[in-house]
């Protein structure tokens, strides 16, 4: 442990100056408490509110109402209630505070997803979780005495567009994952990854590098008909052609 080392007059007046939000963002010791209280509040709302009721001519943009259940959405994010609608959460979700997230663009996560956002957490355009995605940027100084004295430090974390993180993947700050990757189920990710690449494993790795993409698929493409590589279908399909 290093030696106590006491902050000048004019270091302490400028961290006493900072909100306790202020001291969060630059990753200092901070105490947010009441903010963290407030979020647990809004996702028990989230949570807990009926869907719209179903209907045949239900649009998919409807489906994750009614308004006064995306409300507590718009709430937690701090956002306009018709921005959150491209926002598409399953239940239960859990976060630190909802403010610290920021979605660039249509997003959608799937059920169980958990976001320590404690500094910022950046969700590219078109971003997908499967379930049980957990994404922490808290953490605690390995100084006992930090810790007892209840306080807090964070990391960042960035994803990049069109990325799509597997089943309860682990993404620990400082992280930022590039543009058109695709991160395997179960993996731990921690650091920076480039773009359009296959993550896996714990600790993650590149496992893969891909092309990057051309554009939409077309619809009347033959890879939307056959078994992706690997699948079970594949491989009788293979032993028949062979």
């Amino acid at each position: 442990m290093p030696p106590f080392e006491e902050a000048s007059a004019d270091e302490l007046a400028a961290f006493a100056a900072l909100s306790e939000r202020e001291k969060m963002v630059q990753g200092l010791a901070q105490d947010l408490m009441r903010d963290r209280l407030k979020a647990r509040d809004l996702c028990q709302k989230y949570n807990n509110h009926p869907f719209i009721d179903w209907r045949e001519d239900l649009q998919l943009n409807e489906f994750y109402g009614p308004d006064s259940r995306l409300q507590h959405l718009a709430d937690l994010f701090e956002l306009p209630l018709e921005r959150v609608r491209s926002i598409a959460i399953e239940p239960p979700l859990y976060v630190d505070y909802g403010y610290n997230i920021e979605f660039k663009g249509d997003f959608y996560a799937n059920f169980g997803c958990v976001f320590l956002d404690c500094a910022k957490i950046s969700f590219g355009e078109r971003t997908i979780l499967a379930p049980g995605v957990h994404i922490y940027c808290a953490t605690h100084s390995v100084h006992v005495d930090e810790r007892v004295a209840a306080y807090e430090r964070a990391y960042p974390v960035e994803i990049g567009d069109d990325t799509w993180i597997g089943g309860h993947v682990t993404i620990v700050g400082p992280a930022k994952i590039g543009k058109n990757c695709t991160v395997a189920a179960g993996s731990m990710v921690k650091g920076d990854f480039p773009d359009n690449c296959v993550i896996g494993g714990v600790p993650a790795r590149i496992l893969k590098h891909l092309d990057p993409p051309t554009g939409p698929i077309n619809p009347k493409d033959k890879r939307l008909v056959v078994p992706l590589p690997g699948s079970k279908s594949a491989a009788k399909n293979d032993r028949v052609k062979f």
